[in-house]
């Protein structure tokens, strides 16, 4: 099937979404007119179902295209949870779902949130009120990092600071009125702990890392971590206060990614991914230490990833961003459709033996629709 050519409505006959048809048609005419792909190798790798981006990451060829899921599948596939995904789709939801139970301990502290007009304390900042509360608490923790509720791909990510009798907004010198009209015109943001890493992690550089983690639990009772990676940042390493991913829109932008091995943490084989190009990078780009040792605490933040897992049993398909910090493993949000390009990087899905079964056996359900039931389910919006 040549799946380039099909059009919308084409898709949706074949189980899409139109949400998520809609959005990969939309990726691949934005990859058409970014000049950065071989168009031959680039139509090629889209009438196969896979975007250019994805094809130049796993060194997409007519000799291994049948071991790698495909963004075309992938995409057609959400959502794979229930309605349920509600649960995890952001992060103040996660946070109010373990507040109060021994979970709390494996996430940030939450300050604050922002709604358009509306500063709501949470549990960390004791529950003062009002912006001179949000400042009393910063004057007190030091510093929040402020991200996107249900954001992705680190965008929007800041950083505010109190050092030396002032505030800081990303290292830049604020007033209480800037701080003030940072909150404001940031609504649908959270207001958190800033973690750093473990010291051995941050050796290789100091930004807070994420553990990609793929956790599966079909029985809702036996969650399984199927495809795991490490992704270090490269900004700002002398302060370690950026975020640590920016996304691959053109040719010079990359990010520094290893392969864990699930069972026991080891990783390394570090890689520089392009948009169209992956290179071999054994030690970080920035600062030359080799990517290459064991997580510690594994086995705690394996423990971590069930208990959550188990936590939200009806959602059985989890993309964990963990990390590991002094006090042990932390998970700053879940994925309810967590990307599939780098889950592949080091291991094709169905090579893999616990994710290669699960989506072979839920794109056989799909394709097992009736065409009422796919009609259904084209409807499908959040």
């Amino acid at each position: 099937m040549d799946h380039a050519g099909m059009t919308l409505e084409e898709m949706l006959e074949d189980g899409f979404t139109r949400r998520f048809a809609t959005r990969h048609l939309e990726t691949l005419e934005r990859e058409r007119r970014s000049g950065l792909y071989d168009p031959d190798y680039l139509a090629w790798a889209h009438e196969r179902g896979f975007t250019g981006e994805s094809a130049c990451a796993y060194g997409l060829s007519e000799q291994n295209v049948g071991s790698y899921l495909s963004d075309y599948d992938y995409a057609r596939l959400w959502p794979l949870n229930g309605w349920q995904r509600i649960w995890i789709n952001d992060k103040l939801t996660l946070n109010a779902l373990v507040q109060g139970s021994e979970l709390e301990r494996y996430v940030p502290t939450y300050f604050y949130y922002t709604e358009p007009g509306r500063l709501l304390p949470l549990s960390g900042s004791g529950y003062a009120p009002g912006v001179e509360g949000l400042l009393a608490t910063l004057r007190e923790r030091g510093e929040f990092a402020c991200k996107p509720c249900n954001g992705s791909l680190a965008k929007g990510f800041h950083h505010l600071a109190w050092r030396d009798g002032g505030y800081l907004i990303d290292g830049e010198q604020a007033g209480p009125r800037e701080i003030s009209a940072f909150v404001a015109d940031h609504p649908n943001y959270v207001f958190t702990e800033f973690i750093r890493p473990e010291a051995s992690l941050a050796r290789v550089n100091p930004l807070i890392h994420t553990i990609r983690a793929l956790v599966l639990n079909p029985t809702g009772c036996d969650p399984v971590p199927a495809m795991t990676y490490l992704r270090f940042g490269k900004q700002d390493g002398a302060h370690g206060t950026g975020a640590n991913y920016e996304e691959p829109t053109t040719g010079d932008v990359s990010s520094f990614n290893v392969h864990v091995d699930v069972a026991t943490g080891t990783y390394g084989d570090g890689r520089l991914v392009y948009a169209n190009r992956v290179e071999a990078c054994p030690a970080h780009p920035v600062s030359g230490v080799l990517a290459e040792g064991v997580v510690p605490r594994w086995d705690e933040l394996l423990e971590m990833l069930r208990e959550l897992a188990l936590k939200v049993g009806a959602c059985e398909y989890l993309g964990f961003d963990a990390c590991m910090t002094e006090r042990g493993p932390q998970i700053m949000e879940i994925n309810s459709h967590t990307g599939i390009k780098y889950l592949q990087l080091f291991r094709p899905v169905f090579d893999d033996p616990v994710a290669g079964p699960y989506f072979r056996e839920k794109l056989a359900r799909l394709d097992a629709l009736t065409p009422e039931q796919r009609a259904a389910r084209a409807q499908i919006a959040r």
